[in-house]
C-alpha cells in the first residue's frame, strides 16, 4: 500500500500460508494471535488502508481476481496447497491471496516456528508450480492485451491488464518464496520486512535484527555512549578525590582545633631542655623508629617543594607530601621533626625545629642554619634541592604554645632560635588568637636577622605583635634599634608587666643561662618559663651511692654549681644484648658510648624528649638532665633515656 507494488503481496502471502501448513498450524486464527509489539506498531496503519473506499481505489479488481484464481488449473499453487491440507479457513486466505490479502496473517508470522528442511523442500516444489501455472497465464493475458489494443476494444484491455497484473503478482509470489527459502530466512524476517514495505521504508545498512525485533545500534550510537560514560566516570571520580580531600582538612582542622586540650599536657617542665636544631650525629643503623611513642607521632618520606635563603648561612626547606595533598600528620607550635640522610654510607640523624604554622595542612618548614663542622647541616645546604626526597620522622617536642596556656605570652629567642617562636607567631597569627605577643630577639649582627621581613609585615597586621630587637654588632650599618645582648633593662623596657606572663625561651645555652638568671631577678616565677636549648644536654653525673630511681634534673643553677666534677674515664657500662663492654667517661652519655662502640640504640631527638631512646638499665645508677618522655611507669620499670644517661659507676644496659 501507499506505492508499494502489488506484487509482493502475494507472493509473501503464499510464503505464509504454504509455511503454516508445513508447520501444521490448527487453523489460520491460530496463527493470527500472535502478534507482537513491532508487528502491533503497523496494524493501525494498515486499518487505515484496509476500509471499502480506500481499498476499492487502490484494488479496483480485487473481485475479478478472486474469481480468476478459483478457476484456476490444479496445477496451480493454489490447489498445490489445497491438496496439501488445507482448511477451508487456510481456502479463503488462499482465494484471497490474488486480491486483498488478510491483515492479520504477516503479524501472525511473528511468533511462526522455523521450518524443517523437508517443510522447505515441499514448500520450494509447490512455488516452483505456481511459477509455472502463472507463467502460462501471463502470456495469455498479454496476447489478449495486444489483441484488444489492435482491436481498440478498451473494456477488454483493462480486463487484459488486470489478469496481466494479478498473473505478474502471482508468479513474483513464488519467486519470492523461492528466494526466501534460498537465503534461509526466517518467517519472522519476512514479515518484518512486509512491514517496512507497506511502511516504504528504505532498507537501511550496518542494521542488526533480532529474532525478536529488536533493532540494533550503531556505531554513533555505541561511542556517543561510551564517551558519556567515560565522562560520567570522570565526574564521579572528582567528586570523590574532592570529598577525600575535603575530609582530611575536616580532619586536619579537628585535631587543630583540639590542640588547646593536649597542650596542658605536653607542656614541658619548668626549666626542661627540649630539641632543637644543633645536634649532628652519625649512626650506621637506622634502627626503628616509634617504639612507645603516642599514635600522632610519623615516620616517612617528603618531597622538598621549595627553598628559600633566609640569611647567608640560613635556609628554609619548604616539604610537602611527595603524592600532594595534606601532609600525612598534624603538630604543634614549637615541635620538632627528625631528619634521617645517608652520608657517605652512614645515616646522619639531625633534630630541627618547625618553623611554619601549625594551622598549614599543605607543607612544613624547617628553618636550618648551616654550622661549622656540621655534618647534616652542611650536605644539606650545599646538596639537596628542590624535588628531592628526604626521610623525616616526627613531630616530637614539647616546648608548644598555642594559645590556650595563657593569655599572653613572652617569646625571647636568640639565633637560629627563633624558629620555634615564629612557628608559634605565624600560628597565633593563623588563628586570630586575641592575646598580647612579645617577642624579644637578640642577632649577632642585621645580616642574620632570620623573618625580619616578615616579622615587619605581621607587625603591620596583628596588633597585638610587639617586637623588639638587638643586635650584638651594628656598628656600620643602617641600624637604629637596639645594641648589645639581651638584658634586664631592655626586657623591662619591651615587654611591660613581665612577671605575670608566660616567657619562652630558645637559644643558645650560654644566652639561656643567662637569661634564666635574669628573669628570675625580674620576678619571673620560675613554673611560668618554658625552654628549649640548643646543643647536647649538659647534665651533671650522679653522685656515688645515688640511684636511678631518685636521680634527678639538677636544680638549674645557671652557675652550675650543682653538676660535680668531670674527670677522666673510671666506669665502663655492659651493653647486655650485645655483649660489649665499653669504658664510660663521666661527660659521654650511654647513647654517645654505644655509637663509638658500634651498639644500637634507636633514636631521634638525643635531647630527652621524644622517646625513642628508652632503654632498660639492668644495673647502676645514672642521672639525666631532661626525662621529659619517661612516665611514672617507665621510670618504676628501670627505664633511661640513653641520650640523657650519664654515670661515675659501672652500668649493665639492655642493648
Amino acid at each position: 500500500m501507499f506505492g508499494l507494488p502489488l506484487w509482493r503481496r502475494p507472493g509473501l502471502l503464499m510464503l505464509a500460508v504454504l509455511a503454516s501448513q508445513l508447520a501444521c498450524a490448527a487453523s489460520a486464527s491460530d496463527i493470527e494471535i500472535g502478534v507482537t509489539s513491532a508487528a502491533r506498531q503497523f496494524v493501525p496503519r494498515w486499518k487505515l488502508a484496509e476500509n471499502d473506499g480506500d481499498h476499492a481505489a487502490h484494488h479496483p479488481g480485487a473481485s475479478g481476481a478472486a474469481a480468476d484464481a478459483a478457476s484456476r488449473p490444479e496445477g496451480s499453487a493454489g490447489a498445490g496447497v489445497q491438496a496439501g491440507g488445507a482448511t477451508p479457513g487456510m481456502m479463503s486466505e488462499m482465494d484471497g491471496m490474488m486480491g486483498r490479502p488478510r491483515k492479520e496473517l504477516y503479524p501472525a508470522l511473528m511468533d511462526m516456528p522455523a521450518l524443517s528442511a523437508e517443510q522447505r523442500s515441499r514448500l520450494e516444489v509447490q512455488a516452483r508450480q505456481r511459477i509455472s501455472a502463472d507463467s502460462d497465464h501471463l502470456a495469455e493475458a498479454e496476447m489478449d492485451l495486444r489483441h484488444a489494443i489492435a482491436g481498440d476494444d478498451i473494456a477488454a484491455a483493462d480486463q487484459a491488464s488486470r489478469r496481466l497484473r494479478e498473473s505478474l503478482n502471482a508468479v513474483q509470489s513464488g519467486v519470492v518464496t523461492l528466494r526466501s527459502l534460498h537465503e534461509g530466512k526466517p518467517p519472522q524476517q519476512i514479515a518484518q520486512a512486509w512491514f517496512k514495505s507497506q511502511m516504504n521504508l528504505p532498507p537501511r545498512q550496518n542494521i542488526v535484527d533480532g529474532d525478536d525485533g529488536a533493532p540494533g545500534v550503531s556505531w554513533f550510537h555505541v561511542t556517543t555512549m561510551a564517551l558519556l560514560v567515560l565522562f560520567a566516570l570522570a565526574m564521579f571520580a572528582v567528586y570523590v578525590a574532592r570529598m577525600r580531600r575535603a575530609d582530611a582538612l575536616v580532619e586536619r582542622l579537628t585535631r587543630v582545633a583540639a590542640v588547646p586540650g593536649a597542650g596542658a599536657a605536653l607542656v614541658s617542665a619548668p626549666f626542661a631542655v627540649a630539641p632543637a636544631a644543633k645536634v649532628e650525629a652519625t649512626s650506621s643503623s637506622t634502627g626503628s623508629i616509634g617504639r612507645d611513642e603516642p599514635a600522632r607521632f610519623w615516620k616517612g618520606q617528603l618531597r622538598i617543594c621549595a627553598i628559600y635563603q633566609e640569611t647567608p648561612d640560613v635556609k628554609t626547606f619548604r616539604l610537602q607530601a611527595p603524592g600532594g595533598g595534606a601532609l600525612p600528620f598534624a603538630f604543634l607550635p614549637g615541635q620538632f621533626l627528625t631528619y634521617a640522610i645517608e652520608i657517605e654510607g652512614k645515616t646522619v640523624r639531625r633534630s630541627y625545629t618547625i618553623a611554619s604554622s601549625a594551622a598549614q595542612t599543605a607543607y612544613v618548614e624547617t628553618t636550618i642554619k648551616r654550622e661549622d663542622g656540621g655534618l647534616l647541616s652542611d650536605y644539606m645546604h650545599g646538596h639537596l634541592k628542590q624535588g628531592d626526597l628526604v626521610e623525616v620522622a616526627g613531630p616530637s617536642g614539647a616546648f608548644t604554645f598555642t594559645g590556650a596556656e595563657a593569655d599572653s605570652v613572652v617569646l625571647i629567642g636568640g639565633g637560629v632560635g627563633i624558629t620555634p617562636l615564629m612557628a608559634a607567631i605565624r600560628y597565633l597569627s593563623d588563628i586570630a588568637w586575641p592575646g598580647q605577643v612579645y617577642l624579644v630577639y637578640g642577632a649577632q649582627t642585621t645580616e642574620q636577622f632570620i623573618f625580619r621581613d616578615e616579622l615587619e609585615y605581621l607587625q603591620r597586621r596583628m596588633n597585638n605583635l610587639h617586637v623588639a630587637a638587638t643586635m650584638v654588632r651594628a656598628a656600620g650599618t643602617s641600624w637604629m634599634g637596639s645594641e648589645g645582648q639581651i638584658t634586664a633593662e631592655f626586657l623591662t623596657h619591651a615587654v611591660p608587666d613581665l612577671a605575670r606572663r608566660r616567657v619562652h625561651l630558645c637559644g643558645p645555652p650560654g644566652m639561656m643561662e643567662a637569661l634564666r638568671k635574669t628573669l628570675a631577678g625580674l620576678g619571673v616565677p620560675r613554673e611560668q618559663i618554658k625552654t628549649e636549648a640548643f646543643g647536647p644536654a649538659r647534665g651533671a653525673v650522679p653522685p656515688p651511692g645515688g640511684s636511678a630511681a631518685n636521680a634527678q634534673a639538677p636544680d638549674n643553677k645557671v652557675d652550675g654549681r650543682a653538676a660535680a666534677a668531670i674527670g677522666p674515664a673510671t666506669a665502663t657500662v655492659r651493653f647486655a644484648s650485645s655483649g660489649k663492654v665499653v669504658a664510660l667517661p663521666p661527660d659521654k652519655s650511654v647513647l654517645e658510648v654505644a655509637e663509638g662502640a658500634g651498639v644500637s640504640i634507636d633514636y631521634s631527638c638525643r635531647v630527652g624528649v621524644c622517646g625513642v631512646c628508652k632503654t632498660h638499665l639492668l644495673k647502676g645508677n645514672v642521672t639525666m638532665e631532661v626525662q621529659d618522655a619517661l612516665t611514672a611507669d617507665d621510670k618504676a620499670n628501670g627505664l633511661i633515656l640513653a641520650c640523657q644517661a650519664k654515670s661515675i659507676g659501672d652500668l649493665v644496659v639492655e642493648a
